[in-house]
């Protein structure tokens, strides 16, 4: 199995990504909002008249436009997932509880192989009459405790908030290696608890395959390329930073000294170039992760 420590580097990487655009659109909203109300004003009297005498408060109003439809689609995003994820869980038809590995599993019917982790808040661990017919004990605590391992880290709620967030900025990617990288780490969790022949061999019996990512893994394959920890500890100073800019906006009377003064002309730019470079850490350590979920060509 891969490094765990690179694992988590990488998982990290892919979060801090997400984050940090998150954070970033949130920052120029409040501060175009609570700050500058009155260019962003000023520039939607004008467009009606298609008098446009100043340039820059047209870039602000666009800046800010963007981040707001980029928080509320994420926010749709959001609501339409935690919708799903309810009406599942009201769904399922759970058959009985039982133990499984030292873990209490709900056991759903249907004939075929099923495993799963479902829930946002408090998430359990799902399994069908089928999977617990079809695999021997030690293959079946493997699965268990592969799909515990999203339970305690509560995946599922991880997974939707990444999808929101790519839905914001439509970047189909971040929830899929969001994703990728969190079966990983649930594989090494099982693996470390059982061995890697039982949870290779149950994954042989679920329909669908497997990713080849976690077969590569499985089989002892090496990543191509790690996330460095100076791009973690990078890209966590930025999300520390913006978080505490976005706290000052929020809790200090008047406009926060370090900000940008966007309504002074060309400061915007400015604002813009520092918001490419604030994202560069985590976009960096977003690259290598997709390096480390690739196997290195063997010699």
């Amino acid at each position: 199995m891969s490094d765990s420590r690179g694992l988590r580097r990488a998982e990290f990487a892919v979060a801090a990504f997400g984050l940090t655009a998150f954070l970033l659109a949130l920052l120029f909203v409040i501060d175009g909002v609570r700050f500058h109300s009155d260019l962003l004003l000023h520039a939607l009297s004008d467009i009606p008249r298609g008098q446009f005498h100043h340039g820059h408060e047209l870039l602000l109003m666009a800046l800010v436009l963007f981040d707001v439809v980029a928080l509320a689609r994420s926010g749709r995003s959001l609501w339409r997932g935690a919708s799903a994820h309810r009406r599942l869980a009201a769904a399922l038809p759970v058959s009985e509880e039982r133990a499984v590995g030292g873990r209490t599993v709900l056991v759903v019917p249907g004939a075929a192989p099923r495993a799963f982790c479902a829930g946002l808040a408090r998430p359990r661990v799902y399994v069908s009459e089928g999977a617990i017919g079809r695999l021997n004990a030690a293959e079946l605590a493997a699965v268990v405790a592969h799909e515990g391992h999203h339970a305690d880290r509560r995946d599922p709620l991880r997974i939707l908030v990444a999808r929101a967030i790519g839905d914001a900025y439509s970047l189909p990617a971040l929830p899929r290696r969001e994703q990728a990288l969190s079966e990983l780490a649930a594989d090494a969790a099982a693996v470390r608890r059982g061995g890697t022949a039982p949870l290779a061999s149950a994954l042989l019996a679920f329909p669908g395959g497997i990713a080849p990512e976690r077969v590569d893994r499985l089989a002892g394959a090496r990543p191509v390329g790690q996330v460095p920890t100076a791009m973690v500890v990078c890209a966590a100073l930025v999300i520390a930073a913006l978080s505490l800019g976005i706290a000052a906006q929020l809790l200090v009377s008047g406009h926060p000294p370090f900000c940008v003064p966007l309504a002074a002309p060309g400061w915007i730019l400015v604002a813009v170039i520092a918001r490419f470079v604030a994202l560069g850490p985590a976009w960096l350590g977003w690259r290598r992760a997709e390096r480390f979920l690739r196997p290195a060509p063997s010699t």
